[in-house]
């Protein structure tokens, strides 16, 4: 019941890092915040970093906790600046939102539900799935053995040589870590901290997404939280994304289908409406290179949906100005593709001991 507690706790604690985070790098220039985006872009910027501390130690078979005591200062002092810097934007956003809640009771009771049934359905339902085993096995196996991919999660054999698609894919290492600093089990953080972090920051990205369409009507907003989740839960095909969002919550490819695609896709509406926002091109940018640390898939998904809709946004606003930013975009996709590549060919190798 302790380890339930402490996960429980742990969703609004993931959420504070990420949404510090996001507040340090797009803190507003004399432009409009956008409090949704900074959570979305301050998650993948947490795992840019974390795959960038981390993988030395990996590649130099260095100890899962060396990691730990080299992160963790350094994850501690970043949420100490941001909160310093942040803190009167943080805490007049805290007056606001507790005003919303009590002008719009019926509208925040509506959404707040909603979101409250899809967390619980996720975390309460079983998965048997082989991805869902690698997940939390992997965890557990990072935990057990102190080593970071070294171990076959499956068997606990040694692996001769790191998997490509793993190797830059550090999302579950992640998972590792929470469980280290908050000493709880790789199912709870999995199943469900990470499972109701992830339904809370879709849902905000739907929330985006209506207010962008509504303007100030807020019954849409509630309309659209409320369709979405009957669409998710009704929308159970092997090739939707609806199926990862509620049976395999917790899995990297759920993150580049329900949030890295979906929040490039609201930012091109904000940029076709000439809406204010604060460093587009940044964020998404950011959420391009964030992709590659969560899931391999998002290797040829995210520069194939930059590039789905940079062509509409080019036509409609006859420019090519924004070209440069937009292979800047797809830069890491592309070369993640040609690193697999090369990889698959056996043009190099990368083996888990000193040869």
């Amino acid at each position: 019941m302790t380890d339930v507690i402490i996960g429980i706790l742990a969703v609004p604690l993931n959420l504070i890092i990420y949404y510090l985070f996001g507040a340090l790098i797009l803190k507003a220039n004399k432009r409009p915040v956008n409090e949704g985006l900074l959570l979305i872009v301050g998650f993948f910027t947490y795992h840019i970093l974390f795959f960038v501390v981390l993988f030395p130690f990996m590649i130099k078979y260095r100890p899962f906790s060396w990691f730990v005591k080299t992160f963790l200062p350094i994850l501690i002092v970043i949420l100490l600046v941001s909160l310093i810097i942040n803190f009167s934007h943080i805490k007049a956003l805290i007056n606001k939102g507790i005003l919303f809640v009590k002008r719009e009771k019926l509208i925040s009771v509506i959404v707040f539900t909603v979101i409250l049934l899809q967390v619980i359905i996720v975390t309460g339902t079983y998965n048997f799935t082989l991805d869902a085993a690698y997940y939390v096995s992997n965890v557990t196996t990072t935990l057990q053995t102190d080593m970071i991919n070294v171990y076959d999660p499956f068997t606990g054999s040694w692996l001769d040589h790191y998997e490509v698609r793993y190797l830059f894919a550090t999302y579950s290492i992640n998972d590792a870590f929470m469980c280290k600093i908050l000493t709880i089990p790789a199912l709870i953080q999995t199943k469900l901290t990470m499972s109701a972090v992830v339904i809370i920051m879709v849902n905000v990205l739907y929330i985006m997404i209506a207010k962008c369409l509504y303007k100030d009507d807020l019954r849409g907003v509630a309309i659209m939280v409320s369709l979405m989740f009957i669409v998710n839960i009704l929308f159970y095909t092997i090739f939707t994304s609806s199926l990862f969002l509620f049976t395999r919550t917790y899995e990297g490819k759920t993150i580049i289908g329900n949030l890295s695609v979906l929040t490039i896709f609201y930012i091109f509406m904000l940029l076709i409406n000439d809406e204010e926002i604060n460093l587009p091109w940044l964020s998404m940018f950011i959420i391009s290179l964030g992709s590659v640390t969560v899931s391999s898939s998002g290797n040829m998904l995210i520069p194939a949906t930059l590039s789905l809709l940079f062509v509409p946004y080019m036509i409609i606003k006859k420019t090519l100005k924004p070209l440069i930013k937009y292979l800047c975009c797809l830069l890491p996709g592309v070369v993640m593709v040609a690193v697999y590549i090369l990889y698959i060919e056996g043009y190099f190798v990368l083996y888990t001991y000193p040869r």
